[in-house]
């Protein structure tokens, strides 16, 4: 058994653990990151928003990703209402990034994980950390297995789980998740060579356009990728009594994905004689939130903190928020610019404002999603359709949380005037309707409606200087007019 030391130990090598560990390895600290898997490996969640690229131009990696070929993603289309045109998000409205992408997430993954590696990070992969040691509340060890039944320990100053959906320390030692209900989902889905690009309601072709359609019954939705080994990713989403419901209709999960695509006609004619490749997949695509995102010594980041849902393609971007803020904090506690309970308490505040923002428009779309008969978006008419789009698109490119600064400050401002207005509807519904589990939740008693600092404290994104700032008396004095609470030198590389 070996026994190492290390001053971060990163679990998990997704986005959110790759993304911490190349922060805090270019800042010069130790750091070990354990992946159980050997890479690449498959994995979804596949379309990112625009948010990701500043990130990745500041952590070095940008231009990695751009050459290898990926789909540029310049907008999504979201047919909520059957007999409405799909609402378009286009990227190209916002900040100076024009485009995200559609990427294979085991190429995408790989290509971050080397990059961690290439930073100075030691990454082990087929290494799982099996269990945690703590002294006195606070997690001081990690005992790990490797494939080849190896085992080792490993002590750390601090740990950050970016396990995923396994939760290391919510789900196994804390359990102290809280599942909503409302998005209890299961996501069934394949890969189809061949199909039509996505057209949209002017019969223009949108190649790389991310698009969702309602099923016609309002039981789910649908989502279409498409990747640039030139297949589509087709999947459908609907709530797992409804999947319980269907499944025992169908003798195979084959039959029962090919039935319910018959409920989205958009989609169905996109790969109409396209032959599907590969097995059909089953996602539990459970919603759920830590009680807590940090605590003494540890950070969540990532599904391991919570999941919302896929409706916008969020995953990447939450990932990479709570890796930000990982690296960020830790690096203010070690140089000692904050206080380590100061620091525990960014970390959960910044996320969790972030988490709860796109909680609840995913919460507002869903609720129109689900009523095929009326339009019941918050002060939309069918004549204005489109301006939910509109409205919405700050928050659901991920801009908001990253590039505050640069969006137009009517636009932000609309933006979260319309996501406090959606907020409010679904505190109205009915306590017996299909969203009384998420209403319920503390999560919907944090403010959404701010940008501000938190505590007087944002993120200083400079290399070498990676770690918060408080705003000072001329900060303060200039908040309103430089809202983002990451700031620095995001757009440079490196």
């Amino acid at each position: 058994m070996t026994a190492e030391r290390t001053c971060v130990l990163v679990a998990g090598g997704g986005p959110a653990g790759t993304m911490t560990a190349a922060l805090l390895a270019r800042e010069g600290l130790d750091v070990i990151l354990c992946e159980k898997d050997q890479f690449p490996r498959y994995h979804i969640g596949e379309s990112l928003l625009t948010s990701a690229i500043p990130l990745l131009e500041f952590v070095g990696a940008a231009k990695r990703v751009e050459s290898h070929g990926f789909v540029k993603k310049y907008g999504a289309y979201f047919r909520v209402k059957r007999d409405q045109p799909a609402g378009h998000i286009d990227f190209g409205r916002l900040a100076r990034y024009q485009y995200s992408y559609q990427v294979l997430r085991s190429e995408f993954d790989a290509i971050l994980l080397d990059h961690a590696r290439e930073c100075g990070a030691s990454v082990r992969e087929r290494t799982a950390v099996s269990s945690v040691q703590f002294e006195n509340g606070r997690p001081v060890a990690a005992a790990t297995r490797s494939t080849d039944g190896s085992v080792g320990s490993i002590a750390f100053d601090y740990i950050v789980d970016a396990t995923g959906q396994a939760g290391l320390l919510s789900a196994q030692y804390f359990k102290n998740r809280h599942e909503e209900v409302a998005f209890a989902n299961v996501a069934v889905g394949g890969y189809f060579r061949g199909a039509r690009p996505y057209r949209d309601f002017h019969g223009i072709e949108r190649p790389g356009a991310f698009s969702m359609e309602a099923l016609t019954d309002g039981s789910g939705w649908t989502w279409a990728i498409p990747l640039h080994d030139g297949t589509l990713s087709v999947g459908v989403v609907v709530h797992r009594d409804v999947y319980k419901r269907r499944r025992d209709d169908w003798q195979s999960r084959e039959q029962y994905f090919a039935a319910t695509l018959e409920l989205s006609p958009d989609v169905t004619s996109l790969i109409r004689g396209a032959p599907r490749e590969g097995d059909v997949r089953i996602w539990r695509d459970y919603s759920y939130f830590a009680a807590a995102f940090a605590g003494p010594g540890y950070r969540l980041a990532g599904d391991a903190a919570g999941f919302i849902d896929p409706l916008f393609s969020t995953g990447v971007h939450l990932a990479f928020l709570g890796a930000v803020s990982s690296a960020a904090t830790i690096c203010a506690a070690l140089r000692r610019e904050l206080a380590e309970d100061a620091a525990e308490r960014f970390h959960e505040r910044f996320l969790r404002q972030s988490y709860t923002r796109l909680m609840v428009t995913v919460a507002g779309f869903y609720r129109q999603i689900r009523n095929q008969e009326a339009l019941i978006l918050p002060s939309i008419s069918r004549e204005n359709f489109q301006q939910a789009f509109d409205l919405i698109q700050p928050i659901v490119s991920g801009n908001v949380d990253v590039q505050a600064d640069e969006i137009d400050p009517d636009l932000l401002a609309r933006a979260l005037e319309y996501s406090t207005a959606m907020m409010l509807e679904v505190h109205g519904i009915d306590s017996n309707n299909w969203l009384a589990g998420l209403v319920c939740t503390r999560m919907m008693d944090e403010s959404i409606n701010h940008l501000e600092a938190v505590d007087g404290i944002f993120i200083r994104l400079k290399r070498g200087q990676l770690g918060v700032e408080r705003l000072g008396k001329v900060g303060a004095a200039l908040a309103g007019a430089k809202k983002g609470i990451i700031r620095g030198a995001i757009a440079l590389a490196g």
